[in-house]
């Protein structure tokens, strides 16, 4: 596409020949751009089939939920009553918060000691992953100590699940593979600012593509 046409090549046909590559380049990314944007919500809906299917009759070994907006705490709580006897993993807390303030903020006005018996489940903070990938890694080390493959769920909002499975694939070798289903916490996407995280969710997903493509495991995990 880049390449010369002619061997002697005029500034102008040079110059006009950059223009058309430059120009179908752009468009290619622009609808690659455009049609993420559409394909992202189809897709965490998808897992959430494919999660709802597997997990009809059974519980998932380990609930884990990345963190990083509204909602998805307080959807992993509701999902862990429904699952009492699956480990909750929450990733990514912020260094002040502590399960009884994660619960308040939640809107819980249960005691943390009777929500812990009541559930009657295990729960572990995170505090160390600062990004999505970080989560990841942080989910994958919690389950090396089970010392089992566990069957999990990951929840999260829907226009982060895609990047999610993307980055899990990549990290997941067949030393650490798990059984890895998702849930997520529908959008709507009628206001500018869901549009805005849904936009900003695909250049992230480009930013860390490009990242898995270079990044060496032996190295980072």
């Amino acid at each position: 596409m880049f390449t010369k046409k002619y061997i002697f090549e005029t500034k102008n046909t040079r110059a006009k020949r950059m223009f058309v590559s430059l120009f179908i380049l752009t468009s290619i990314l622009f609808t690659s751009f455009i049609l993420l944007c559409i394909y992202i919500p189809i897709y965490a809906q998808q897992q959430n089939e494919l999660a709802e299917q597997y997990f009809f009759k059974r519980s998932p070994d380990v609930i884990a939920v990345f963190t990083g907006d509204m909602g998805r705490i307080d959807h992993t709580l509701k999902k862990a009553e429904r699952h009492p006897s699956a480990k909750i993993f929450i990733t990514g807390v912020y260094a002040k918060n502590s399960l009884a303030t994660l619960l308040k903020k939640q809107g819980n006005n249960i005691s943390l000691d009777s929500y812990l018996n009541q559930v009657g489940h295990h729960i572990e903070l995170d505090y160390l992953a600062r990004n999505t990938v970080e989560n990841g890694l942080a989910t994958l080390n919690y389950l090396s100590k089970l010392q089992k493959n566990e069957s999990v769920l990951i929840i999260s909002s829907d226009y982060h699940i895609f990047r999610i499975s993307r980055i899990m694939n990549a990290l997941m070798t067949k030393e650490n593979r798990h059984e890895v289903y998702y849930e997520s916490i529908p959008m709507k996407y009628d206001n500018i600012h869901n549009l805005q995280k849904l936009v900003k969710e695909v250049y992230k997903f480009f930013k860390v593509s490009t990242f898995l493509l270079f990044w060496d495991r032996d190295t980072n995990f």
